[in-house]
């Protein structure tokens, strides 16, 4: 984690990083992803049976998605907190950190793109006078750019994800261009320096929500898995159906460490 990497993030938009989940969690994330990918297929193949529009996601006939996830096995919670991506992530982003959604998320093969080039976040939309005062110290002590970023999300390659494995794709710098149009392509090949990010399972790909991006069509024979983090600041929007109710909640406020907490909205972290 050198200033190297962070000034990376900060010029392209994006980094990526190999063995942010180590091996033998790897082994746990992998067995716990391929059975809720099994365990929710059915469901999935009725919904889209009904309903063929592609949602949040692509949810629909072009991936199967499962919205939250971590309710589906604590090891998911576990990499939710990963602490090689939430130190980068927390550097460039701020101390307060709080997560908006999370999701599992299969391309199958021969699945064209659900989405056209596009960006998921505006400017910097956070009055951070709002933090606390050991918020506002750690942010200013840690920081090597301007200002926080308003919405980094985080892609961990649950298997290999290779060239033709309709990888997320982005256009390095387009982060810091103006309020400008994005121009639509029918052929998204045809977006001037797009990069395909593709890597080891293991892999996370950390990213600034301001980028232009798109996942490119799966013309492997192999399906793309992915888990989906997206992060912003303590006390701004969650979406309702990813915030932990119930006994669920309870449980994560009795058992979980702090960082977790704050990460999932209930409270923040005493630093």
């Amino acid at each position: 984690m050198t200033d190297d990497l962070f000034k990376r993030f900060d010029e392209d938009g994006y980094v990526v990083v190999e063995d942010a989940i180590p091996g033998d969690q790897l082994a746990r994330v992998q067995a716990a992803f391929d059975r809720v990918e099994e365990e929710t297929r059915p469901a999935w193949l009725e919904r889209i049976a009904k309903d063929k529009s592609r949602g949040s996601y692509g949810v629909g006939p072009d991936a199967h998605v499962v919205e939250p996830i971590l309710d589906q096995d604590d090891v998911f919670i576990d990499v939710m907190e990963n602490p090689v991506t939430i130190a980068l992530a927390e550097r460039m982003q701020g101390p307060d950190m709080m997560m908006i959604d999370n999701a599992l998320h299969v391309k199958p093969p021969g699945k064209v793109a659900h989405t056209r080039w596009h960006k998921d976040s505006k400017i910097w939309e956070h009055d951070v006078n709002e933090w606390d005062a050991s918020d506002r110290a750690a942010w200013e002590k840690m920081r090597v750019c301007e200002t926080p970023y308003h919405k980094i999300k985080i892609f961990f390659f649950v298997y290999d994800v290779d060239f033709d494995t309709g990888p997320f794709s982005v256009v390095p710098g387009s982060h810091k261009w103006d309020e400008q149009e994005i121009p639509r392509y029918e052929d998204l090949n045809e977006m001037p320096n797009h990069v395909r990010i593709t890597g080891p399972a293991g892999s996370a790909i950390l990213w600034n929500g301001r980028i232009w991006h798109t996942a490119m069509d799966n013309t492997d024979d192999k399906a793309r898995r992915l888990l989906l983090y997206n992060y912003t600041h303590f006390g701004q929007k969650q979406y309702d159906w990813c915030i932990p109710k119930g006994e669920f909640r309870e449980r994560l406020v009795r058992e979980r460490s702090p960082l977790c907490k704050q990460l999932l909205g209930f409270e923040r972290m005493t630093r």
